[in-house]
């Protein structure tokens, strides 16, 4: 599953280089009917899913205001060891950011520099069968909360719909990196 996930993430950074060439870049002035996809990977990650593990993240917003943008998040995490144990981690749920280009006076078109904050359902799992062949150990447990996250970010567009964003924050990673597409 994560080779395809990451297969898929190196696909869309590809085709997206290819569109970027040559296009006419708009500036983050006003956010309003504008869309906004990200997709990347986290370095590091937080709580239950310390377990190691390269994160794949994914959000959506909306802008409802000039500078209110608010949407859906998602990141998974999946580490196998041998052949022993297995732990995955999903967290999903809403999210809304502030624009603050205005109020910070950037002046760089390219440039969008928010934060925000979000409500998630975090699922974890973790399998555990006895790989020694002694014995028919098998071990599962799964469980679930809800929790926030809290986001400092900046995308740069090189064209008109496509760019690479970063997120500081508390979530799923640290630190999210990959591109992110404006519609």
């Amino acid at each position: 599953m994560k080779k395809l996930l990451l297969g898929l993430l190196i696909t869309v950074v590809m085709q997206g280089s290819l569109l970027a060439q040559g296009a006419k870049v708009t500036g983050f002035t006003d956010v309003k009917g504008v869309n906004f996809f990200n997709a990347g990977i986290g370095l590091g990650s937080y709580g239950l899913s310390g377990t190691g593990g390269l994160p794949v993240t994914a959000s959506f917003e909306h802008g409802f205001t000039k500078n209110i943008t608010a949407g859906l998040g998602l990141g998974f995490i999946q580490k196998k060891y041998v052949s022993d144990w297995k732990y995955t981690y999903l967290l999903f749920g809403a999210r809304g950011s502030y624009h603050f280009n205005e109020a910070l006076k950037v002046s760089n078109p390219k440039l969008d520099v928010y934060g925000g904050a979000g409500l998630f359902y975090r699922h974890f799992s973790f399998k555990y069968t006895d790989a020694t062949g002694e014995g028919d150990f098998n071990y599962n447990s799964s469980g679930g909360d809800l929790d926030f996250e809290l986001h400092a970010g900046a995308r740069y567009l090189f064209g008109t719909n496509i760019g690479a964003y970063a997120e500081l924050g508390y979530g799923i990673s640290p630190l999210q990196l990959g591109l992110t597409f404006k519609f």
